[in-house]
């Protein structure tokens, strides 16, 4: 695996979570944050992967998971049990009486991220525990400071081991109003269906507290701790969709990188050049000069983007992704254009789309979950054993190996040109200056001061036909430039020199050019 990256050219890798985990999502639900799951190997096995990955430069981020743990967990056990240590790591209540039926009831009317309501009756400590997710997943407290000196000592643990920072999974969700007597607005999702879970209403009370700050800053303090001792900066980023700017702003101040999820939730199939455009627009729009922009173009919750996009449009989807300024963040598998996988409600193992029943393809997480297609054997390379899920039936002509020995200007070959050339200083710190951009196109330029212009030309539109455009005005400037990169079906010889007054392009196809003058 590490040679694939190598060769692709990554400079990083965030692992999802591999610790102690009964499963029940996917090893969300924690068990024990410094214990390795038997099912992903051992920790000298982790050890390994480290001391590898550092002869190769390859920098390893891990997916922790702040907010909740698993029910299974040690500490939640014993906070059912009032243990005296542990009786306050979780939130609990009593709940509110029925004056109706005489009979408890939950606090308020907050709902699961996985649908229905966000609390769950304990017997054995006659109270009602919070959980944004599912009901194995209690929420822990943040108002108890000894749950945020367990959290540190964890990633504490993980940093002596070598790690080069964390992605905070679902923090948004850490804190929840201290009163849990207020009810959010139940919004009617129908004429006659009033919301069931999360997604359907407010988040006055449970998302992006101000309090979540001051705990950034507290861990963004550890991890400068280590930069003292070796001069390398640590990685902080927080898993955070659908925030304002001004959220976006406190979470940047904080010391994070709040994850850009605009090219995965607002880019539509349909979208045209001016619509990418004022998608790109909006994630740079007023970044203050410390705040280092990032895209995201997939991720293990939402559909690939293949599947997404189209298949005619993956090459220029990464070449996107890799030519736009700050730190791009590829899904495993899209550097080969692989496609959601439908299974069957018998094969899915995803409770977000299990506990909708006969709907549970409208929620599932599996379609982009499918095992990682490495070549044209048994199980398309990934394993000798069964996998968690079988894999894409398009294995066979769409793999790695496959990709990387043709000859053609296979996906892979593209996006290994492409991350060659985000090297180059223009690539690096340079601001973006968008060229023509209209229906059809979407283009624009990077140029670090002294250093060579690159244009970046890509067809974005819905017209099949080819489309024609003058590139030479400004900021390009000049009528000549050599095609250094260029997605697999464009008819033009690599490093050929182009008459930019008139480039012609078909949906879906991109290059970039290096700009005479």
């Amino acid at each position: 695996m590490l040679d694939h990256l190598t060769y692709l050219g990554v400079g990083a890798i965030w692992i999802s979570p591999f610790y102690k985990s009964p499963m029940r999502d996917y090893g969300y639900d924690v068990q024990n944050y410094v214990e390795i799951d038997p099912m992903f190997g051992t920790m000298e096995d982790f050890d390994e992967l480290m001391k590898e990955a550092k002869k190769k430069d390859i920098k390893v981020i891990l997916d922790f998971v702040p907010n909740h743990t698993s029910n299974d967990s040690e500490w939640f056990q014993k906070s059912r049990q009032m243990d005296t240590e542990y009786k306050d790591y979780y939130v609990w209540s009593d709940g509110k009486l029925n004056t109706q039926t005489r009979k408890y009831e939950p606090p308020n009317n907050w709902l699961s991220v996985f649908g229905g309501s966000a609390w769950t009756y304990d017997v054995q400590r006659s109270q009602y525990y919070y959980h944004a997710f599912l009901e194995t997943q209690p929420d822990l407290n943040y108002r108890n400071p000894k749950v945020l000196k367990e959290l540190k000592k964890a990633m504490t643990y993980w940093l002596d081991k070598g790690v080069s920072g964390f992605r905070l999974d679902a923090f948004k969700f850490a804190f929840e109003a201290k009163n849990l007597s207020l009810d959010e607005a139940l919004p009617k999702v129908s004429s006659n269906e009033i919301a069931k879970w999360s997604d359907e209403q407010p988040h006055n009370y449970t998302n992006n507290l101000p309090e979540l700050y001051p705990i950034i800053k507290d861990w963004r303090k550890m991890l400068e701790t280590y930069k003292e001792k070796d001069t390398i900066s640590r990685f902080m980023s927080v898993e955070s969709t659908g925030i304002t700017q001004a959220i976006r702003d406190q979470y940047y101040q904080a010391g994070s990188v709040p994850f850009n999820f605009d090219l995965i939730t607002s880019l539509k199939r349909t979208c045209n050049g001016l619509c990418f455009k004022e998608i790109i627009e909006r994630g740079m729009k007023d970044l203050s000069e410390d705040a280092w922009p990032n895209f995201v173009m997939g991720n293990h919750d939402n559909h690939r983007v293949a599947s997404r996009m189209g298949l005619d449009m993956i090459d220029v989807m990464n070449m996107l992704l890799l030519t736009l300024p700050g730190t791009p963040t590829c899904y495993y598998g899209d550097e080969i254009g692989m496609v959601d996988v439908n299974y069957t409600f018998a094969e899915s193992k995803d409770p977000a789309g299990l506990n909708f029943g006969k709907d549970f393809w409208k929620y599932s997480r599996d379609p982009e979950r499918s095992p990682m297609q490495w070549d044209n054997t048994l199980n398309a390379g990934f394993s000798k054993g069964s996998p968690w899920l079988r894999v894409s039936p398009d294995y066979s002509s769409k793999n790695v190996k496959m990709q990387k020995e043709t000859k053609r200007n296979t996906h892979i070959q593209v996006f290994k040109k492409v991350a060659e050339i985000r090297k180059l200083p223009s690539f690096q710190h340079a601001e973006i200056q968008f060229s023509v951009t209209n229906e059809n196109f979407l283009s624009y330029v990077r140029q670090a001061e002294g250093r060579p212009k690159y244009l970046v030309i890509m067809n974005v539109g819905q017209d099949k036909n080819a489309v024609s455009a003058d590139f030479t005005k400004e900021p390009v400037g000049s009528s000549r430039g050599q095609v250094v990169a260029m997605t697999g079906t464009v008819d033009i010889a690599l490093n050929s020199i182009l008459n930019l007054k008139e480039v012609s392009l078909k949906r879906g196809q991109g290059l970039v050019i290096r700009v005479y003058h």
